[in-house]
């Protein structure tokens, strides 16, 4: 028998067995019949003699092993439990053993244009299952599909939690129940706004470090932290999902004050991501997960059902922690929707005492501000000029004002605001302010800002204060006949809409000719704007009330226990520098943008009490009176006398309010008897 030439290297046919897979005897023959060629032997292994166990060597005793012969015994012992311990480690280590058919399959199915989890070669795919390193992923799939994946997991992730968040109280103190009370649509809710991406998006990062060598055991931390979410709810089906958010979307809009916007957006936005997470991550990456935990390849869905046992195992969890669907709820006595009436009563009633309880904050606020303005009594209608132009010296048009026509406080009060929001623009409003306080169409909050002055400075200044100036001094010029002049009566018309279309919804008047204005106003109208930002500020101050102890984060401002910021000086920053003391160290001031926001709440809910409410003392004017009249002759009056003495007002108020103080702290501070 001639002599088999020893061409292959140690090591090399195990190998290739272990890259080919288990063969039946019957796979052999057929790939054997198909290769053709000969089959070769391999060198043996050399011998390495230093390996080799010496031998023993026993010293002349009595009694007892040798040293030598102690310590091989003890070797060979401990090595047994070594290998015990690796041979497990191992197993743990490596992917399920399959047969080469099955890695076909895989390997094909990974390829699938449908999935492109690894590199497709076209002829020479099966020459690659030969080869060494053929399991490495494409890294396209690594750097870009499952980063994709991730973001489009984590949007749905935060749209469920986003409708927690925005929820009513009631509905959230239902999710405190146990689940087996629950409806499915509040298991749902607690179960996705309960989940973390902290972990999914570590082994992301792991994985993308290494992109171009990434293979599928690599992916195995990934994929479980992944499949132990989503498994959780995959079982209620695709379409399942979408009508439970369309559920809870109709329980939501049915409570007081629902954001419906914001509630739709959510919703929209939940099962769209659904929809992509259900066929681009469950679907997209279950060939990774069924290799990692099967010796079989199966098609998309039937590997969730017919395989439970192998996911469940690989995944660490049980049938307890699925939502299943179909699943028997005991009865709850006191369902949410029943309740919803009665909680928009009540929800109103806590409302309207809230505003009440601002309004009030605010004009006794801004009585501390301005001592002796008239803030106190608003129902006489006191003259606002002689204390406040010299503090903004308004442009002509406002001291044409009659104490009488409700534009006159109206504008104070927007002047006054406007010093307000001059600190709140260097405060850092987050996105979410807006997103999850504002009402339904609320404009930006930035926008808002960014508009406040147009009402004073456009609407009033420009476009009232041209028609009231020259109809007053037409008026000066002809006593009386201007007035009842065709062009007279037109001016007046135009001044009465323009009161009405800009700033007061709900003022009413006597038309002295036919011809109704178009209103050309561009700007979104101040009562509306007015009601947002009281919204906006509202919600927010009501987080940093819940969170003043603590000095927490606060939903909707990033800065909130800040110092407050003024760019210019004003007479308000001046004020509130004195009232909040700033010139204190940052532990002992109030001067910080929670107060300042808290202060502007206030000065904001009497503007919108003044234009939104029918009962406030501005639709209790005589509408025919409009500008400022001489008690001598009836003509015209351009100016009154101004006050100097404002700030001395202010300084002696501020005295009087710490000497009331300090009687009452000190009678606290005395012991009881």
């Amino acid at each position: 028998m001639a002599k088999v030439e020893q061409s292959w290297e140690p090591g090399t046919l195990d190998r290739t067995r272990k890259n080919i897979g288990v063969l039946s005897e019957e796979e052999a023959k057929r790939m054997t019949k198909v290769l053709g060629g000969e089959i070769l032997q391999e060198k043996s292994a050399p011998i390495d003699y230093n390996s080799l166990p010496k031998n023993q060597v026993y010293a002349k005793r009595a009694v007892g092993k040798s040293a030598n012969s102690a310590s091989l015994s003890g070797a060979s012992s401990g090595g047994g439990g070594s290998a015990k311990t690796d041979a497990v480690q191992e197993k743990k280590n490596k992917l399920p053993e399959i047969s080469s058919k099955e890695k076909i399959l895989f390997d094909k199915l990974m390829m699938d244009d449908d999935y492109k989890i690894k590199p497709s070669y076209g002829v020479f795919n099966f020459v690659l299952k030969f080869t060494k390193g053929n399991s490495h992923l494409r890294r396209g799939f690594v750097d870009y599909t499952l980063v994709k994946d991730v973001e489009h997991l984590n949007e749905f992730v935060m749209a469920v939690k986003s409708i927690v968040q925005i929820a009513p109280e009631s509905y959230k103190e239902v999710l405190m129940n146990d689940n087996s009370t629950l409806e499915d649509k509040f298991v749902f809710l607690k179960t996705v706004g309960s989940w973390s991406l902290k972990d999914v998006r570590y082994f992301l990062n792991a994985l993308e470090s290494h992109a171009d060598t990434v293979t599928i055991l690599a992916m195995s931390d990934f994929i479980k932290a992944v499949y132990r979410l989503l498994i959780k709810i995959y079982y209620l089906g695709e379409n399942k999902i979408p009508e439970i958010l369309k559920e809870i979307y109709s329980d939501l809009i049915k409570f007081p004050r629902a954001n419906k916007k914001r509630i739709s957006v959510l919703t929209k936005t939940g099962i769209t991501e659904w929809f992509y997470v259900y066929s681009k991550v469950i679907k997209g990456l279950y060939p990774i997960l069924m290799r990692l935990c099967s010796r079989h390849c199966d098609y998309f869905p039937d590997f969730f059902t017919v395989r439970t046992a192998e996911i469940f195992s690989f995944l660490g969890v049980t049938k307890y922690d699925l939502m299943l669907p179909n699943r028997k709820v005991k009865r709850q006595e006191n369902p949410v929707g029943e309740n919803s009436k009665k909680e928009e009563t009540s929800e109103k009633k806590k409302e309207s005492a809230r505003d009440s309880a601002y309004v009030a904050s605010g004009i006794k606020l801004l009585e501390h501000l301005f001592p002796q303005a008239g803030f106190s009594d608003l129902a006489s209608h006191p003259d606002m000029y002689p204390y406040f132009q010299p503090l903004y010296q308004f442009r002509d048009g406002y001291n044409l004002l009659s104490p009488e026509n409700p534009l006159q406080i109206t504008v104070t009060l927007l002047r006054i605001s406007e010093d307000f929001l001059q600190g709140c623009r260097n405060m850092q409003f987050t996105d979410d302010a807006e997103f999850f306080f504002g009402g339904e169409e609320s404009d930006k909050l930035s926008t808002i800002l960014g508009q406040w002055t147009v009402y004073r400075e456009v609407l009033f200044e420009k476009n009232y204060g041209d028609q009231i100036r020259e109809f007053v001094n037409h008026e000066y010029s002809a006593p009386g006949d201007f007035r009842k002049s065709q062009y007279g009566l037109k001016l007046i018309t135009q001044m009465l809409w323009q009161t009405h279309y800009y700033f007061l919804p709900y003022f009413k008047f006597q038309q002295v000719i036919l011809d109704k204005p178009k209103n050309d106003n561009p700007y979104r109208a101040l009562c509306i704007r007015t009601t947002q930002l009281k919204t906006l500020f509202g919600s927010i101050v009501r987080r940093i009330s819940e969170k003043e102890s603590t000095r927490g984060s606060v939903v909707g401002i990033a800065n909130p226990w800040e110092r407050f910021r003024f760019d210019i000086p004003t007479p308000v920053s001046k004020r509130l520098n004195i009232m909040l003391g700033a010139k204190r160290p940052d532990n002992e001031t109030k001067a910080t943008n929670a107060n300042l926001l808290k202060y502007a709440l206030c000065v904001i809910s009497v503007l919108d009490w003044w234009l939104n409410d029918k009962a406030s003392p501005a639709y209790s004017c005589d509408s025919s009176v409009i500008y400022r009249v001489s008690a001598k002759d009836g003509a015209p009056e351009f100016s009154v006398p101004l006050l100097e003495n404002q700030n001395e007002l202010f300084t002696a108020a501020l005295k009087s309010t710490s000497s009331a103080k300090k009687p009452a702290e000190e009678k606290k501070s005395e012991p009881e008897s």
